[in-house]
Formats: C-alpha cells, structure tokens, sequence
C-alpha cells in the first residue's frame, strides 16, 4: 500500500479557495480524505476564516470605494497575488478605511474610479476582450435570440429573455458562454449605427438582495451594474456617462418586462 501524500500548506489553501482544477483539485481531494485528522483540519480552518470574512464583509465590498479611498488602495490591492489573498487583502482595506478614513460616513457614495464586486470586474475584462474582437466576437448571433435566450439560461440556471434595446440605438449582435471561478456566465453583445458596443454580463444571483443601480470604471470603460437576488447583471462600454446610464436602463426594464 502506498503512502498518504501529505498536502503542503500552499496546496491546501489553493484547494479551500477554489484554485485548483481537474485531476490536480480531485487528487488533493483524495489526499485529503485519506489523510489525518490534522491535515482535514488544516483545510476546514481556511473554508472557516474565508466564510467568516464572507460574512463580515461582503457587504461593504459590493459598495464601491469613494474615489480618495480607492485611490489610497490600489498599489495595494493590483498586485497578482492568489485570488484568496486577495479577498483577505480586499477586506482589510476596506476595514482600515472604515476605521481611519470615515467609510463608514460615505459608503452611500458612488467612486467613479471603483471597480465594484468581483463580478463587474469579470464583466469590464470580458468586454475589454470579446468587444474590439472583429471576425468572432460572440458564439451565437443576435438573429438567433430566443435559441440564445434559451441556451444562456439554460446554462446558468437562472431564465431571463435577451433584452432587446433598440429603442436605446443598440441592436443585439450575439452572445456567448463564459466561465468565472467555475461558474457559467453570459456575455450579450449590442452595437449601435455608429460601430459603438456595449456588453451586458450576466451571472446567476447568489443569494444577494436586489440593490440599486451602481457605477464602477475601469480606465476609459464604464459600467453600471445591479444585482436583484435571481441574476447579478452589469453593462459595459465606453460611452458618455448620461449615454451608458441610459442603456443600462433600458436593458434593466427590458429584463424586468421579461
């Protein structure tokens, strides 16, 4: 018989934060169970710690940084460390800002240099992408909406029909399946007479309560998201604040309407 493989620290971390993947997470899985009692409780305590952070902070991270705060934090928080250093990293910016600087007092305001929650950040990256794409920028075309609808729905586990904007100047180019931290996502593609794009980025809701319409940005891009418990959605694009203001509601109305 051979021996347990005992996980290193790093290993067991990347596997309580979701890094692992494929037959790398199912092997550390396996170490895991046929380990110790040490090693199983080695990997309990940072699912705990991340929960516990989850759920004092995760609140104040879906509100945008006033724009000197952010400011403040982002050497800080920009460098490529592990996805869950920097949640921790996140939350113990937030909480010295709310002690030292007067969050607390301000965290109604909307920075206009704030990138918002992980999912808006995931929506500014795909739109950076797929948007100047020319030949292939989605997988199925706007002139197949309802199979698009459909399909997008299907693999998110969350119905919702593809808002149609016209009446905003944008008509429907496509859409694609994208994935973020393992979970499906979509991305709806919409353009405008002028060659102009806007991307609308869908996830299923994670259980958060419905929240009104924020603003986050991302050097020269603009979004505006919102979340209503059953999909967290946020629209993209490099317009005139009062212009990407007025799609995101008009694909906002179109998505209640639906």
């Amino acid at each position: 018989m051979s021996a347990v493989r005992t996980l290193s620290d790093i290993e067991i971390n990347a596997l309580a934060d979701g890094e692992l993947s494929g037959e790398a997470a199912a092997e550390a899985r396996l170490a895991v169970a046929a380990g110790d009692e040490a090693q199983r409780a080695a990997l309990a305590w940072p699912q705990e710690l991340s929960g516990q952070l989850h759920l004092a902070y995760d609140g104040a991270l879906a509100e945008a940084l006033p724009s000197r705060t952010a400011r403040l934090f982002r050497p800080a928080l920009s460098l490529p460390l592990p996805k869950g250093i920097r949640r921790f990293a996140a939350a113990a910016a937030i909480a010295a800002a709310a002690a030292g600087a007067g969050y607390l007092a301000g965290m109604q305001s909307v920075g206009g240099d704030a990138q918002g929650p992980g999912f808006v950040q995931a929506a500014l990256g795909a739109h950076k992408v797929y948007a100047s794409e020319v030949r292939h920028p989605v997988e199925v075309a706007g002139t197949d909406s309802e199979h698009l609808g459909k399909w997008l729905s299907k693999r998110l586990g969350a119905d919702f029909e593809v808002p149609q904007i016209k009446d905003a100047g944008f008509t429907l180019v496509g859409g694609r399946l994208l994935a973020e931290a393992a979970r499906p996502a979509a991305l709806l593609m919409y353009e405008d007479g002028n060659g102009r794009r806007v991307t609308l980025y869908i996830e299923k809701g994670q259980g958060a309560a419905e929240s009104a319409m924020r603003h986050a940005a991302s050097g020269t891009l603009d979004a505006y998201y919102w979340t209503n418990g059953a999909l967290a959605c946020a629209l993209t694009g490099e317009l005139d604040d009062a212009g990407l203001k007025l799609v995101a509601k008009t694909v906002y109305a179109a998505l209640e309407r639906g």
